[in-house]
């Protein structure tokens, strides 16, 4: 069941970076499917070795028998990464940036949830979700102030206008994150039933 929930992960994060890398890239840059590409494939490689390693390590796999789940974890995502360079024609993206910024961030944060589920090997959701948004926050922010940044001196915008879009920007992703730790450490402190005296 690891392989079609790594497989969603990197779904999720290539929709990310693509995202991220068109909202990020300014006019006349024309190469945002290219540049998407050279940053998710070694970034997706990192992680399938990464995954590689826990099975060897943690899980007691050889890694003659890691190999091949090595290989189907990476060339997947890989290759509609690579499809998606020729297919989609993503120009920057000038208009509506908002509603895209904040999937692009949901997206983020769910794939940085399941990596975190799937690569903490004997962690706990709420380790593994509180692992991810200590991951994703900062990242996220960083990101988020170079979108402000372009906002103010590539747009033309002024700091006081791009303020607001920074926090809305900020805060709707990190509410997200911030909710799933919460209620996942709620609902492991909670007591669970007896099954034994049913």
């Amino acid at each position: 069941m690891r392989l079609p929930r790594l497989w969603l992960a990197g779904a999720l994060l290539l929709v990310a970076v693509f995202l991220l890398t068109g909202l990020l890239a300014q006019p006349p840059f024309d190469a945002v499917g290219p540049v998407a590409t050279a940053v998710f494939v070694p970034l997706w490689l990192t992680i399938a070795v990464t995954n590689a390693a826990v099975g060897v390590y943690s899980a007691g796999y050889r890694p003659q028998e890691e190999a091949p789940v090595l290989l189907a974890v990476f060339a997947l995502p890989a290759a509609v990464a690579g499809v998606g360079w020729w297919l989609v024609s993503l120009e920057p993206i000038e208009t509506a940036r908002t509603p895209v910024v904040l999937l692009a961030g949901v997206a983020l944060w769910l794939a940085l949830a399941l990596l975190g589920d799937l690569l903490l090997p004997g962690a706990t959701r709420a380790t593994a979700l509180g692992f991810a948004a200590a991951v994703f926050l900062p990242v996220w922010l960083a990101l988020m102030v170079v979108n402000l940044l372009i906002g103010v001196l590539a747009a033309g915008y002024g700091v006081g206008e791009e303020l607001g879009f920074l926090l809305l920007n900020v805060l709707v992703p990190g509410v997200v994150a911030g909710g799933a730790v919460a209620l996942s450490a709620r609902r492991s402190a909670e007591p669970r039933p007896n099954e034994s005296s049913a």
